[in-house]
């Protein structure tokens, strides 16, 4: 029947929109989580360079010789927090890569805690699936009683219009 293939056509669309939607968030809160932290890195990284700048600038004015237990923490700090920011970048374009992404996810994702940290985002995707495909089922089971209930008032009506004698037009009078 034409109406199970739609309706099972509009299943799989539905199921296939809500993994998108999701994979869409994930790869959003990703990348929104990550700029965010960049921007904080990238105002650690703003303060160190000042900091070393000041200490060089204070040394060059008195003519002392750098000191390295001052130097080094700050230079250690710029060092780290730009590794820091390189990750979150790669982070950040891994998961604007959606091919890759999909392809990984598919491989190692099994809904389990311990391989992706999302398991409550799989299984609320996984129960609004659920619901989606009873939902359907019950509108599906609506829709034939419907039917029914529609064949069997239009037989109702032709029964009618069947039994009822054809009204007598009244003749027609020649105008003069």
């Amino acid at each position: 029947m034409a109406l199970n293939d739609n309706i099972e056509a509009l299943k799989k669309l539905a199921a296939e929109v809500a993994q998108a939607a999701t994979r869409f968030t994930k790869t959003a809160a990703t990348v929104t989580k990550a700029n965010f932290s960049m921007l904080s890195e990238q105002e650690k990284l703003k303060k160190a360079y000042q900091e070393l700048g000041k200490l060089y600038y204070r040394d060059y004015i008195t003519g002392e010789e750098p000191d390295d237990a001052e130097y080094i923490p700050l230079c250690d700090a710029i060092t780290e927090t730009t590794k820091l920011i390189d990750e979150l970048k790669s982070k950040v374009e891994d998961a604007k890569n959606p091919k890759e992404a999909d392809e990984a996810a598919d491989a190692e994702c099994c809904c389990e805690e311990s391989c992706c940290g999302e398991k409550e985002t799989c299984c609320d995707v996984d129960k609004a699936a659920e619901e989606l495909n009873r939902d359907l089922d019950e509108l599906h089971e609506n829709l034939k009683d419907l039917g029914k209930t529609v064949e069997e008032k239009a037989e109702a009506i032709f029964e009618v219009v069947d039994d009822a004698k054809p009204e007598e037009k009244p003749e027609e009078k020649p105008e003069k």
